[in-house]
């Protein structure tokens, strides 16, 4: 199953505690989370989450509020088994749709596991996964 989502993403300076800063600001806003990657590259830090549906205004003002600017992605979420190969299948089935992947981040909890893919054309890799 591969649904279409908004991933929000924020730049700030790579300090200590500045993904607490981010993260409890969002909390504080009764903002959940339902993905979270975060990376530094060179002085800046960069942290990407998918909130749940109806919280993304919250999660901009909340971001606002600490002077965060926060820019929004679309992107494609995939629900996965847990086992070898599922997301091979499942990049196999974007490059036979010349689907190219930007970035991805994956996940496994028990049986399942889910990816968070940013593509060329969530039209197209949607289409490709249906």
């Amino acid at each position: 199953m591969a649904e279409k989502v908004k991933v929000m993403q924020v730049t700030v300076p790579d300090t200590i505690g500045a993904g607490a800063k981010v993260l409890s600001a969002l909390a504080e806003a009764k903002v959940n989370m339902v993905a979270f990657c975060g990376y530094t590259m060179g002085k800046d830090a960069t942290m990407t989450f998918i909130v749940e549906p109806g919280k993304e205004a919250a999660a901009k003002a909340a971001m606002k509020a600490i002077k965060c600017k926060t820019t929004a992605i679309d992107a494609v979420v995939v629900a996965l088994a847990n086992k070898a190969g599922a997301l091979a299948i499942v990049l196999e089935k974007l490059a036979a749709a010349k689907v190219n992947l930007d970035y991805a981040y994956a996940t496994t909890a028990g049986r399942n596991a889910a990816a968070v893919l940013t593509v060329s054309s969530v039209a197209k890799a949607l289409k490709a996964l249906a």
